[in-house]
This record gives C-alpha cells, structure tokens and sequence, in this order.
C-alpha cells in the first residue's frame, strides 16, 4: 500500500527485483519477524522500503539511528526505551494508564499509519491473547544495529501481544532472537553493479555510459564489491570526471568517493560515514582484531589468524555477525572496501601495525618452509593447494619482510629460497628469480647455510628460465658458500642442477658426470629421493642425446623410486621422460601410454611445465601417426604454455616440430618461417637443437628447400627471424605472402 510514514525514493531501485520478492514471501508465510541483514553500503534500507511499499497492510516505518541520543536510557526496561523512542518518533502521546510498550501496540491498532505531522490516535490494545480486530500491521525498524537489545525486546514483546504483527527490520547484525528469520543482503553481482553504474550515470548526465568506458565502470563496481552505496558515490563522482580518472583514484576510496548524498542519515551519505558507523559500535578488542584483520590479502585461515596480537576467541564470530567479515568455508574473508577501511584504521597506529605484519609474516614464512620441505612427498596436491590459495598473502608477507632490512634473521631471503619450488611449479620463475635476487643482495652477512640455500634456488630458477649462465654461476657461488659436505641434499640439488644446464646446452658427457656424481652421493647417503631425481635427469640426458637404452633404465629406476614416494609431479615427469624414450624408439603406442598418464597427473597438479611437456611429445606421437591436425593443435598449446612460463629451450623444439606439421598442412612458407624463429631463440640461450631431435629438424628443412625453392626458403626463413612469435603462430601463407608482409625480408 502507499504509505505516508514510508520515505519517498528519490531513484529507481536496481537488480533488487528477486531479494524484494523474497522478502514479501517471508512476511507472507508465517515468518513475522525478518531482518534483512548485511554490510554498510548494501541497500538494506531502500530494499526494505520497496518490500514495506509492496504490502497490503498498513506500514509503521521508523528510522533509529538516532535512538541512542533520544532521552530513552533506562536499562531495567530495554523495550520500554525502544518503544518511547518510537512513540517519540511517531508522534503518539503516552497513555497514563499503560505502559510504554502497551501504548505502542495500541497506537499499532489503528488501520493507517500517521501523516506526516500529525499524531496517530491509539486504539485499544488487545486483550492478551486475542487478536486485533483491525486489519495485520507491518511494523519497520530501521538502522537496529546499534540497539539491537532494546529492539529485540520491543520485537519480542509485541509479536507477543499482536499476534496478526509482522516486522521487518534492517540492521549490519541479527537481532538474535529465537522467532527472527534472517535475510542476507550480499552485495550486488558484477553485472548488476554495471547496471547501476549504468544507470545513475544516466540520471545525472542525462547520456548513457559510453562503450569504450564500460570496461573501466564493470573495473570500478567489483574494486567497490558491488555496495549499492559505493557504486552510486563512484557514478556520481564519474559524471563529473570520468570514468577512467575515477577508476585511477581509487586506491584512495574514501577520498574520492567523499562527496556526500543530498539525503538520508549521516552514515547513510558516505562511504567513509557508513564504515565509521559500523566501527564505532564495535567494542575496542573487536576494533583492533578488525583493523588487524586488514594484514591479509585475499582472505585467512583460523589458524593465521589466530597469530595476530588481538586476537581472542568468539570475536571472528562477532565480526562476522556483524557482517564485517564473511567466513566462507572455514576462511574468512573482507569485502574490499571494507579490508582498505581496516587498513586507514591499522595505519593510525603503527606500533600496533608493525606488531600485526610481523606476526603475518612469521606465520607464512613458517608455512612456507614446512611445505618446501615436504612438497616432494604424499601431501604434495594438498600443498599445492594451500600455496596457491596463499598467494596474495605469501607475496604480501615477502612485501613486509623486505622492508624490514634490520631484522637480523634474513626471513625475506628464507621466504624467498622456500617459494622457489612452488613457483617451478607454478611456472613463475621470473617472480621467484627476482625475489631471490633482491634478497640476496639485501643479505650479504646471511648465515652460509641460508645463503647456499638461496644461491641453489636461484640457480634452479635461472635454469628453468633458460638463464644457464646465471644458472651455473649460481651454482658455483652456492657450491662455494661453506655447504658443509656431509649436506648430501644441498650439494646434490647442486650437481643435478648444474647437470641440467649442461644438458641444456647439449653438453651430454659433462652433463652425465655431473649427475652420475650426484646418484653416487644420493645412493650413498641412502636418500632415496635424490637418487630417484638424479635417476631420472640422468635418464633425461640420454634420451636427448640418443642413448635410449640406457635413458630407460635409468628411468625405470627413478619411476619405482618416486612411486614408492607418492611424489605425483615426479611421476609424471619421469613418464614424460619415458614417453619420449619410447616416441624416439620408434614405439608409439607405448609412448601414448606414458604420455597421457602423465597428462593427467599434471592437469590434475596444475603444473603448466609438464602439461606443456607432455602435449608437444604427444604432438610428435600424432605426427609419427599421421594424426597431423591434431598434432598442430597440442603443438600450439604446448608451444603457448612455455612461451608464458618462459622455457625458451622448450619454445625452440616445440616451434621446429610445428614447423613440421605445417609443412604437413601445406604451409611451407610458413613453416620455414617457424625453423627461422626456433633458431633465434637457441642463439638467444646458447642451446641447440637436442641431438635425438636434429634428424627431424633436418628432415624437414630438406623438405621445405626442396618445396620451396632456396631463394623463397630463405626469404620466409629470414622473415621468421624477425617476427615476434605470436605474430608468426597467426600467419599462414605462400612465400610470396609472407615477403608481401614483411618486404625487409
């Protein structure tokens, strides 16, 4: 019904339309009291008007944010303050022969709300236990949640006394009442958002949003999570501005989103005045456990944070009551907006703000090391797994710590050498390269251990980026910083590395007696782990150097070794290593066998390395096939896959056997085009075509000459070495094309 005591909505309500129906259905199913519960900033008012303004029944609207200023302190009474307050609201006199809450229920008898300016006239209340003999009311609380004590006993007590009454109120927390049913007001989804977006930009300029800029409004409505309230500031600010400059601003929310709404409460009007709203009626030991919260990024487990200084039990559960954080499957999150509020507060109080990031810190540095030690055995998925949803707060960890150079324990350096396997697998090795470059400049006094630490990982990571000059220095610098020698582990990853960069290079005796030394010191120490690695690359340099026979029995030996170990990437690597063997030993099908077991236990690992292994061999076993389209499809994805991770070694076979599948498919030019760009990337890294692989790269120059011509091979190969690859992999054409395109050439 239209509703004198209901505000009159200046704007359209948008995406609101199922959470109002919602609501309604609530209140019309039996369900008398409903609260619609949610963050500062979410539309719970708006969204309870439009449901108060649906109704048949006669409205009662009040608006308590200001309740604990009105006069109404008698704590004997709870609900007889919260009905003087809302007599007071109304309007309505007191009835000398009842008490207050008597006299609001009969003031609640009367079919129609009061008019605005005009005091209603009380009926007489119920007898208890009879209904009212006029039609059902809906009573509407508004902003309860600061006096939700008092509120629930009003509640409670009036449904009691008119049992046709239903209520619907508003508030950041539940009123906690054994008869309530509580409505979640999330914030609006991305698209929704848009629409607002979209919307109140219209409204103020009078022209819809551009096309070019609705990228940069759909950025702004998820940096603001959706809150109707920061969506509609950051669209009236953008009518002024625009979009592009608002989406720059944001890193300072409060400020530009500071200008205030013509109407509605104080804490209704800005982003800054609703989120302050919130935090001062938090207790002081929930208001450092919020601002400390603001330590995490992407969100924390119980257990970090139960690290940070104020913490206490029960007070996570209170802040998610009070919808300031939101736990989602045993972790706990911030909305954005809410998390940068959290931070302004922290950043008022440095001692207590360096209290809480060192203990963050300590926390995922301490992770850190115990997943790096036991990433190579059974737990390894679930490691993974808890790395990579630690993420942001392990590079927020690395951030702090390096800032911290007077800490005398070098975490930033132990941080960064513990990370390292996790982004080979991750295939980040520039990130952790990075790190651990920076670090070890910071830590030129760490202790011998540490330091040899850091060297081998970073050696490991330049290999791996195809660095192998830094790679093999680094190695040499770790080999020389005091490794005890009874560190069987440490010097042995250092031999199998430095075997690896010799491989690499196609150096394959030097390579052999790097690693044949390294299983010696494995099997001797009787570290069944690292003589199961040392196997295995052992294997890999006779592979690629055309001893088959032997690269299978090395890999056989490493296979059981890492089976009896449950290392799943070892596994996988290691029947990639024997797929390869057997593609290169003519045996096809036994090379699909390996190979797509392997697949499947990278994808499952998420290993980007290995399932870029795995489809450029099986994109050879295609080839030998005659499976040729297919073939081109796991080259292209293998080929993309090393390109992102930066195997540039890898990037060059796998570019030599497209080459072949596109001669295969009639593209010669392009083709050659493809051989052109292979050998720019094994100059660039100083590695050349692997011995196993020369007869088909051979094989297939020949063939393209031969199809082509000498003058239009080399015109597509030159035109090859001097375009970026992702250009090249878009290109298919004649020779004649390709010198058109490129007429340097």
């Amino acid at each position: 019904m239209e509703s004198a005591a209901l505000p009159a909505p200046l704007t359209s309500l948008v995406g609101r339309d199922a959470e109002v129906r919602a609501a309604g259905r609530l209140l019309t199913a039996g369900h008398r009291l409903v609260s619609l519960v949610g963050a500062a900033g979410s539309g719970k008012t708006r969204l309870a008007v439009a449901v108060a303004a649906a109704a048949t029944a006669p409205v009662w609207f009040v608006d308590l944010t200001t309740m604990r200023t009105g006069g109404h302190t008698d704590r004997q009474d709870p609900a007889g303050d919260a009905a003087g307050f809302v007599l007071d609201a109304f309007g309505a006199a007191r009835r000398p022969d009842l008490d207050a809450v008597d006299t609001l229920a009969a003031v609640l008898t009367r079919n129609e709300p009061p008019e605005p300016g005009k005091p209603p006239e009380p009926g007489k209340p119920p007898e208890p236990g009879k209904p009212a003999e006029t039609e059902e009311p809906l009573l509407l609380f508004d902003n309860c949640e600061h006096v939700t004590g008092p509120v629930a006993a009003l509640a409670g007590q009036l449904l009691a006394i008119l049992p046709g009454l239903r209520i619907l109120v508003t508030s950041r927390q539940p009123l906690g009442l054994p008869e309530e049913t509580v409505a979640t007001v999330a914030p609006l989804d991305d698209v929704t958002a848009l629409r607002l977006f979209e919307t109140r930009m219209f409204e103020r300029t009078g022209r819809p949003l551009p096309p070019a800029h609705r990228a940069g409004a759909a950025a702004i409505c998820r940096a603001l999570d959706g809150l109707p309230l920061a969506v509609e500031l950051a669209a009236a600010r953008a009518a002024l501005l625009s979009v592009p400059e608002v989406h720059r601003l944001l890193t300072d929310r409060f400020r530009v989103l500071a200008d205030a709404k013509a109407t509605g409460p104080e804490h209704h009007r800005t982003l800054r005045a609703a989120l302050d709203w919130s935090y001062q009626l938090l207790s002081p030991d929930k208001q450092a456990l919020l601002r400390q919260l603001a330590v995490f990024q992407g969100g924390w487990s119980p257990a970090a944070a139960a690290v940070l200084p104020a913490f206490r039990p029960g007070l996570l559960d209170a802040l998610a009551e009070r919808c300031l954080i939101d736990p989602q499957d045993a972790r706990g999150r911030m909305l954005q907006t809410v998390a940068a509020y959290a931070a302004t507060r922290l950043a008022d109080v440095p001692a207590e703000d360096a209290a809480a990031r060192d203990a963050h810190a300590a926390f995922f540095l301490d992770l850190a090391e115990q997943a790096a030690a036991g990433i190579r055995g059974p737990g390894q998925r679930d490691l993974l797994r808890i790395l990579t949803l630690e993420q942001d707060n392990l590079r927020a960890a690395m951030t702090w710590l390096a800032r911290r150079p007077g800490r005398g324990a070098a975490e930033d350096l132990r941080l960064a050498t513990a990370l390292a396997p996790f982004q080979h697998f991750t295939g980040v090795y520039r990130q952790g390269r990075d790190w651990l470059s920076t670090a070890l400049a910071r830590r030129p006094d760490a202790a011998p251990e540490t330091h040899a630490a850091a060297c081998s990982a970073a050696a490991t990571l330049a290999m791996l980026d195809c660095d192998y000059p830094a790679a093999a220095a680094l190695a040499e610098r770790a080999l020389a910083a005091g490794t005890p020698a009874d560190d069987v582990r440490v010097r042995g990853r250092l031999l199998t590395l430095l075997g690896s960069v010799e491989r690499e290079r196609a150096d394959y005796p030097r390579s052999r007696r790097y690693l044949d030394e390294a299983l010696t010191l494995y099997r001797t120490a009787g570290d069944a782990w690292g003589e199961g690695r040392a196997a295995q690359l052992a294997g890999a340099t006779a592979w690629l150097s055309g001893d088959f026979t032997a690269a299978a029995t090395l890999l056989d030996t490493s296979l059981a070794a890492f089976r009896d170990l449950a290392d799943d990437e070892s596994v996988a690597s290691t029947l990639t290593h024997l797929g390869a063997v057997a593609h290169f030993g003519g045996d096809q099908r036994g090379a699909r066998r390996h190979l797509v077991e392997a697949l499947d236990r990278f994808t499952e690992l998420s290993f980007p390395e290995g399932i870029g292994w795995a489809q450029d061999l099986l994109g050879r076993v295609d080839l030998a096939d005659a499976a040729v389209p297919s073939a081109a499809e796991r080259l292209r994805a293998s080929l993309s896959i090393h390109r992102r991770v930066g195997d540039r070694w890898r990037s060059a076979s796998v570019l030599e056997a497209f080459a072949e599948a596109r001669r295969r498919l009639a593209d010669p030019a392009h083709a050659a085009a493809l051989l052109g760009a292979a050998d720019v990337i094994r100059r660039e890294i100083g590695a050349p075509t692997p011995a196993c692989e020369v007869p088909a790269r051979q094989e297939t120059e020949q063939s393209l000459r031969a199809a082509l011509g000498e003058t239009a091979f080399d015109r597509a190969y030159r035109f090859g070495t001097r375009t970026p690859v992702d250009e090249l992999l878009d290109l298919s054409g004649s020779a004649g094309d390709l010198a058109l395109a490129h007429p340097s050439g």
